[in-house]
């Protein structure tokens, strides 16, 4: 019943402004031959029909009938011609329009569109106008082309000059109105321009009044005035500035008034309202141009600050905001970093059309939750960042409502229901606030922490500030050691596995070992180094470097690589599973004039137990090859003698830990014992790391080690050294 009763005062709306635009034609723009020289009505009638559809074009008929019965009473064969000249041929353009363009917007190519429509509307009702008129004995046969030029001029002029601030005013196109290009002009320059503007027109005027032979020449003032505001101003501004200024124009010029001549002949007339068609076209070209413009700037920044799937900000984008937010530094400010647990598994079982769709779900519930007090990003695949202007305690009430909101949340797919989880970080930063590098590090590593809990779970730097600062360290390192192998500043040294029952050249069995020196050159431990590879996946890079310069080392020299007989090469856990790395080394080796019988490659026993299929597939194929292998670290790890029947390797490394304690530990004695002797009972060889003295070595030999390795023999040196060569700087 609303939208009725709505619809109803709508149409009466309509039809009283087409009926005043009609009066107003009618009482001050007649020319001799009562074809009006001005019709804004079509103008109004086609903006209405365009915004409000078909159902209101009854308005235009009903307004014309007002017209003839109240103000300009028409022979009665004339008067159905005259309504059907203005409502069958609004409709018929309107229809034109729509057939070509759904959807209209603010720019030139549908502007011209617009245009042709408002041509073909007038054509139409000049034709079927001049017709009646004629039919109603109004005009004579001889004035046919006259009447119909300026009827259709008429109505182009209306058109022109009232259609495009109509629209406006109707909001044709209110999904894109958000998107029209922002004002750049204040209040008081607009009101300056109005001045100038009025002072224009009247001197327009009053000049012509004077006698001047040349009162058009100001009219150049007001298009000049009019392209100015379409520079400056909202479109809707210039639209209603343009048809004021022309309504003005038109008065002056069709009723003669401050020192116009009315066209009396159909060439002035043509030629007066061809100008004036022009005047009000060319500032809204003008607008659409410069809208158009705006609209490809807007849609480029958008491409470069939002993410194309979800509509939040994109990394770069959230972490200028964010630096700008930091460095106002007037609030509590709170980093979340949220990301999903095992997303892996839903692109991978469903597809990744289906990994959008959940993308594009959790999106929503993130952005539902901290829209108000916060910027959002997703920064990678499954990542999102929230800046939120929260304390901790309430950033952390959000953070579980959307863990919980991400929990219950489910994707219909093909049947299925997909579901996940998701881990938080966050860091809560007080003015001054900390540096974005540092806050973004800090709520990573606690996101990290959540992960490694089991996931599903909001980790704040607060509990373990600790564990953060080395989590952190970790990141630091890692990022450390990507631009040590990209400068190549990673360092082969080696130390000797020493035979306890036949010691020979220290050259001939070596393990290979390395270091790596910062920015500044400073040399590093590759402990932490190490460990921070294998944590963020950097592990078969760093392995693939170490083996491609050992290689390289000794085929550049030979006379060091014929003494070798065992050159051992640590492999981390992530290496053991890469294919990439299988398929490099075996075709690095088959290239090379060494021979694999003189490389052992280390693997730890955690690392083997991580994934038993891939490890004894990865050690068959380099033992078809040739190479040797021996079990790193051993005694340490998880069931270490449960699998060694299967596992085909040639050493057992006895951990350094239990050879540590050899001299006050029965314990450890007796760790040792048994790795020994379960070593020869399966053809092995047992190894004892970090041997560090003579009283160790006693009782290594004394327990039946067979190799011994530590500084009791030999500290690490660079490889140039270890072979007695001049150390490169």
């Amino acid at each position: 019943m609303q939208a009725l009763l709505a619809s109803v005062l709508r149409g009466a709306l309509l039809t009283g402004l087409y009926f005043a635009g009609a009066v107003i034609a009618v009482l001050y723009l007649r020319t001799p031959a009562d074809v009006t020289l001005f019709w804004p009505a079509a103008g109004i009638g086609y903006a209405a029909v365009l915004r409000y559809g078909l159902k209101q074009a009854p308005t235009i008929a009903i307004a014309q009938l007002l017209l003839h019965l109240f103000v300009v009473p028409v022979p009665s064969t004339f008067l159905l011609y005259s309504v059907a000249s203005n409502s069958v041929a609004t409709v018929l353009a309107c229809a034109y329009v729509h057939y070509s363009r759904k959807q209209l917007q603010f720019r030139i190519n549908d502007g011209l569109l617009l245009l042709r429509g408002g041509l073909l509307l007038g054509a139409i009702s000049a034709a079927i106008g001049t017709v009646g008129m004629l039919q109603g004995d109004m005009i004579p046969t001889g004035d046919l082309p006259r009447v119909y030029l300026q009827w259709l001029l008429g109505d182009l002029l209306g058109i022109t000059a009232v259609t495009p601030s109509l629209l406006f005013l109707f909001n044709i196109n209110r999904r894109n109105t958000t998107h029209l290009m922002p004002p750049e002009g204040g209040r008081r320059e607009r009101g300056m321009w109005a001045l100038l503007m009025l002072l224009a027109l009247l001197a327009a005027f009053y000049i012509g009044r004077e006698g001047s032979m040349y009162p058009l020449a100001l009219a150049s003032l007001p298009l000049a005035l009019l392209l100015w505001s379409a520079a400056r101003y909202p479109p809707i501004f210039t639209a209603c500035a343009t048809m004021g200024v022309t309504v003005f124009l038109a008065l002056m010029l069709g009723l003669g008034a401050g020192g116009f001549q009315r066209p009396e002949t159909l060439q002035d007339t043509t030629l007066m309202m061809g100008a004036l068609v022009v005047h009000s076209v060319i500032p809204m070209l003008l607008v659409a141009s410069y809208q158009e413009r705006f609209n490809v700037m807007a849609a480029l920044h958008h491409r470069a600050t939002r993410d194309p799937l979800t509509g939040l900000l994109n990394r770069d984008a959230f972490e200028e905001q964010a630096r700008a937010a930091l460095g106002e530094g007037g609030e509590t400010l709170t980093l979340l970093y949220t990301d999903l647990d095992h997303f892996k598994l839903v692109n991978d079982s469903a597809s990744h059309v289906a990994g959008d769709e959940m993308i594009r779900g959790v999106a929503a519930l993130v952005s539902a939750e901290f829209h108000d007090t916060a910027l959002i990003a997703r920064t990678g695949g499954d990542e999102f960042a929230v800046l939120a202007r929260l304390d901790a305690a309430g950033a952390n009430a959000r953070g579980r409502r959307l863990l919980a909101a991400i929990e219950a949340m489910r994707v219909a797919w093909q049947g299925q229901n997909l579901g996940t989880t998701a881990s938080i970080g966050l860091t809560t930063s007080q003015p001054p606030h900390m540096a974005f590098d540092e806050l973004l590090s800090k709520t990573d590593a606690a996101c990290f922490e959540a992960k490694e809990l089991g996931g599903n779970g909001l980790f704040a730097t607060e509990q373990d500030a600790e564990g953060i600062h080395v989590r952190t360290r970790l990141m630091h390192s890692a990022m450390a050691a990507r631009e040590a192998l990209d400068q190549r500043r990673v360092e082969l040294w080696c130390q000797p596995i020493v035979d306890l029952r036949s010691p020979g050249m220290q050259q001939t069995h070596f393990e290979v070992l390395m270091r790596w020196r910062d920015a500044d050159g400073n040399l590093r431990s590759p402990a932490e180094l190490i460990a921070a590879a294998e944590r963020y996946r950097l592990g078969p890079r760093l392995d693939r470097y170490v083996c491609g310069e050992v290689l390289g080392w000794l085929e550049a020299h030979p006379e060091a690589a014929a003494k070798v007989e065992q050159c051992s090469i640590n492999l981390g856990a992530a290496t053991l599973t890469d294919e990439d790395f299988s398929d490099y080394f075996a075709n690095r080796l088959r290239r090379s004039t060494l021979h694999p019988e003189q490389f052992c490659l280390e693997i730890t026993e955690t690392s083997v137990v991580r994934d038993m299929t891939r490890t004894r597939h990865f050690i068959g194929r380099m033992r078809d090859l040739g190479c040797r292998f021996a079990l790193d670290d051993f005694g340490t790890g998880f069931c270490s003698f449960g699998y060694l029947r299967d596992l085909d390797v040639d050493y057992l490394k006895i951990d350094g830990s239990f050879v540590r304690d050899l001299d006050h530990s029965s314990l450890s004695e007796a760790v040792v014992r048994s790795i020994t002797e379960i070593a020869h009972l399966l053809g092995k060889r047992a190894v004892g790391e970090q041997a560090e003295t003579e009283l160790q070595l006693q009782h290594l030999r004394a327990l039946g080690v067979d190799y011994a390795q530590g500084y009791v023999f030999q500290r690490p040196q660079p490889i140039e050294a270890f072979f007695g060569l001049p150390e490169k700087t």
